[in-house]
C-alpha cells in the first residue's frame, strides 16, 4: 500500500530540515556532537519527529515556540519534549507503541523543565501539535548544552521551515508561545493568538492560556 499524501508531505519536510542550518546553531536532524550524541543521532531524531507528526496528523492548533532547547528538541527532534517523555516510565500516551529512541549518550534520559510544564497541560490532546519558530538549537559559544535567545538573523533563517511546517497542517490555526514566535508568525502573514512562554516565571499564565485555547477548540468541535 502506498503512502498517504500526509506521509509524503512529512517525508519532504524531513528532507528540508536535514539541510544545513546557520553555523551558530545546532541542527538536531543533521548535526552530531561526538561528546554527547550517538553516531546515528540525526536519523533517530528524524524518526522520532516523523512518528510524532503521524500521531498528530489531525491537529487543529499549531503551538509555535521560540527555539529548540538543549534538554528537549536538541536530543529528541521534537519541540518541548525531553528524552524522558518518549522512552521509559514517563513515556507519553502518543509515543506508546511507536519506535521512539534516545539519541544522547547520557546515562539517564534528559529532562526539560519547559517540556514538563507543556506536556502537563496538553498530554493526551492530539488536536495540538508543537513546533519552533527557530527549529534549531541556539547555544552559547563554547557551551553546547546551554540555551540562548535566537538572534534576528537566526529567526529569519527559520522562516522557510516554519512556513513549510504550517503547510503540513492547513486545517490548523497557529498560536505563538512567546513573543519571538509571535513576531515571526506575523512576518509570515499569520495573525496568531499569543500564549505566555512557560519559562522565566511564565508557568501560570501559560497554563491559563492553554486552558483557554482548549476551551475554544472544544466549542469549535461542537458547533
Amino acid at each position: 500500500m502506498g503512502k498517504s499524501e500526509f506521509e509524503l508531505s512529512v517525508d519532504r519536510f524531513l528532507r528540508l530540515i536535514a539541510k544545513d542550518s546557520p553555523k551558530t546553531l545546532f541542527n538536531p536532524w543533521k548535526d552530531v556532537n561526538a561528546q554527547f550524541d550517538m553516531k546515528s543521532a540525526p536519523s533517530i531524531r528524524k524518526s522520532n519527529l516523523r512518528q510524532y507528526l503521524f500521531a498528530h496528523e489531525n491537529a487543529r492548533a499549531i503551538l509555535v515556540g521560540e527555539a529548540a532547547g538543549w534538554a528537549g528538541c536538541r536530543f529528541t527532534g521534537i519541540p518541548f519534549t525531553g528524552e524522558n517523555l518518549i522512552t521509559g516510565d514517563e513515556k507519553l500516551e502518543w509515543a506508546s507503541g511507536r519506535p521512539m529512541k534516545r539519541s544522547s549518550l547520557a546515562e539517564k534520559p534528559y529532562k526539560e523543565r519547559s517540556a514538563t510544564i507543556v506536556w502537563g497541560e496538553i498530554a493526551g490532546d492530539s488536536r495540538l501539535v508543537l513546533w519552533n519558530a527557530v527549529p534549531w538549537h541556539p547555544y552559547k559559544p563554547g557551551e553546547p548544552l546551554s540555551n540562548r535567545k535566537p538572534r534576528r538573523g537566526e529567526q529569519d533563517a527559520g522562516k522557510t521551515i516554519l512556513s513549510a511546517f504550517l503547510q503540513l497542517f492547513p486545517q490548523a490555526s497557529a498560536y505563538a508561545i512567546g513573543r519571538v514566535s509571535q513576531e515571526t508568525l506575523e512576518q509570515l502573514g499569520h495573525t496568531a493568538g499569543y500564549i505566555r512562554h512557560p519559562s522565566m516565571g511564565g508557568q501560570k499564565k501559560f497554563c491559563e492560556g492553554m486552558r483557554s485555547l482548549r476551551k475554544t477548540l472544544d466549542r469549535s468541535f461542537t458547533t
